[in-house]
């Protein structure tokens, strides 16, 4: 049975809304991990420090993100049924 186009936008969009985010957090916290031990960010640094460093990567994380979380999200619609 093919899923409705909305249900496939629905899917879409959570998958993709989903995997941003989770990419968000394990990037970002990647990204202090990493700028820990290279030097790059200090362990006593301000807030604009981190700022600095953090914003950049949650970006990148969370759009490189969004479309591979929404293809996974429409074919998961097209491999689950609803209940």
């Amino acid at each position: 049975m093919d899923p409705s186009p909305s249900r496939r936008m629905r899917w879409a969009v959570g998958g993709a809304l989903i995997l941003a985010l989770l990419a968000i957090v394990l990037g970002g916290v990647f990204t202090v991990v990493i700028s820990l031990f290279t030097g790059q960010l200090a362990p006593d640094a301000g807030w604009a420090d981190w700022v600095r460093v953090l914003w950049p990567a949650i970006l990148v994380w969370g759009l490189g993100a969004l479309p591979f979380g929404a293809a996974l999200g429409f074919f998961a619609s097209l491999i689950w049924r609803e209940v």
